[in-house]
């Protein structure tokens, strides 16, 4: 991968994560304003779009977007989805920044893990991109497989207490985020972009990524686990990208027991650090929720 893509991939990948941590807290906000529906429905998005921070935050989700988008176009996943976690410090400053609290100690102690955890991660990953594109006998064990994934979600939703139906919702979404940013890559490498039209991967990307994010409000909505909730989107959505990359684009990651063992640690502590963080924008997102104004004003 040529230093120069790198160098601007990164700032774009960075960019699209503060989009989506701003986009995140207003979503969130929104989410707690509105009474709460079954998954999968229509009627929460027509419910929330009827909150005016929501629509906020679907335009800051419309420009984080993009530049995934350009992002992608650039790089690997393995190097843009990492940077993406970062999201999670957007989210907590922006939120920091309304309620007029400065950092504390466990945002700074979980910032500092989790970004050493993605920069070590990055730097000995090597990530080489591979052929690119999705054979024609990779949509049906990867269709096979979301499907699978999403309905198991759906049925361990409706046998655990209300509360605890984020985690189920969360390790959806962030399959569905996972594999929309998978049919991204391999849909902006095509050797001819003026046809995507005609590429299968378009379409599913127009099924898989409404039904992530409409999981994703319903995780929202969901208060006493909802931190860890957050952890599962955060470090589960680059896991299963980085699969995804592996198995059907061909990328792959430096080899070597050395690097190999530091790539494990450093997602590793990029969880602990992103959990730390979910922990405490859980609290801070239960904070502004508290602020007195009437429901749907926000």
């Amino acid at each position: 991968m040529a230093a120069v893509t790198l160098v601007a991939a990164v700032p774009l990948a960075l960019g699209a994560a503060g989009s989506f941590g701003a986009a995140g807290f207003m979503q969130h906000r929104a989410a707690r304003h509105v009474p709460r529906t079954g998954p999968l429905q229509p009627k929460l998005l027509r419910e929330l779009v009827a909150v005016p921070l929501f629509r906020w935050g679907i335009v800051c989700s419309a420009v984080a977007f993009v530049l995934q988008v350009i992002a992608l176009w650039l790089a690997p996943l393995a190097v843009v989805q990492p940077l993406l976690v970062t999201g999670v410090l957007f989210y907590l400053g922006f939120a920091s920044w309304v309620l007029g609290h400065r950092p504390d100690r466990l945002i700074t102690t979980g910032a500092a893990i989790a970004v050493a955890g993605i920069a070590v991660f990055v730097v000995f990953a090597g990530p080489a991109a591979g052929t690119n594109r999705f054979s024609g006998t990779a949509a049906l064990p990867l269709g096979i497989g979301l499907v699978a994934v999403v309905v198991a979600a759906l049925a361990i939703a409706v046998r655990v207490p209300g509360e605890y139906r984020a985690l189920p919702f969360a390790a959806a979404t962030a399959v569905c985020y996972g594999v929309t940013a998978g049919l991204l890559r391999g849909l902006l490498t095509s050797p001819d972009l003026t046809m995507v039209w005609r590429d299968w991967q378009l379409y599913a990307v127009l099924v898989v990524a409404p039904a992530g994010f409409l999981l994703n409000q319903n995780a929202f909505q969901r208060g006493a686990v909802g931190s860890v909730a957050v952890a599962v989107i955060t470090v589960g959505d680059p896991v299963v990208s980085i699969g995804v990359g592996a198995a059907w684009l061909g990328e792959s990651l430096a080899g070597g027991a050395l690097h190999r063992t530091l790539q494990v640690l450093a997602l590793v502590a990029m969880a602990v650090g992103i959990a730390l963080l979910a922990r405490r924008a859980q609290q801070v997102a239960d904070q502004v929720s508290r602020i007195d104004e009437p429901a749907g004003a926000a």
